[in-house]
């Protein structure tokens, strides 16, 4: 991993179904897996030249706790993406938010992975008139 570099960590209680999901949705490819082999533990999914890493969340920490897969709403981890029609297509139910373009000319979207956290999956230079407000779907 270079330094100087941010790397989120999405604790998963379905770290198979979590993994699939990013894979199909944002083209995530494995990168890093432990161990090599049986069930794994942990992965690293590159996404475009970013990197996201999913690992189990049901046991306990190096600080005693155990972080618990997205309860709320604390973090979002944001992916630019070239094709915002197709990452929403994929996501099918997991669209939190539809797409609209903004003010400043960013096309966006949010989705819930499946394990609650919220990306922020923007398309930039995608329009210039904004849309109505982004609404929910259910």
């Amino acid at each position: 991993m270079p330094e100087d570099h941010v790397f989120p960590i999405v604790n998963c209680a379905d770290l198979v179904r979590s993994t699939a999901w990013y894979q199909r949705v944002l083209g995530g490819v494995v990168e890093y897996r432990y161990p090599d082999e049986g069930d794994a533990e942990f992965l690293t999914l590159r996404i475009g030249s970013g990197l996201v890493g999913l690992g189990h969340g049901n046991a306990p920490a190096m600080y005693g706790e155990t972080p618990r897969p997205a309860m709320g709403h604390a973090v979002d981890l944001c992916v630019y993406v070239r094709d915002l029609d197709r990452v929403v297509a994929d996501a099918g139910d997991d669209v939190a938010v539809v797409p609209a373009v903004m003010p400043w000319g960013e096309r966006l979207a949010y989705l819930r992975d499946p394990e609650g956290t919220m990306l922020l999956v923007i398309q930039s230079g995608a329009g210039t008139q904004p849309d109505q407000a982004a609404s929910h779907t259910s």
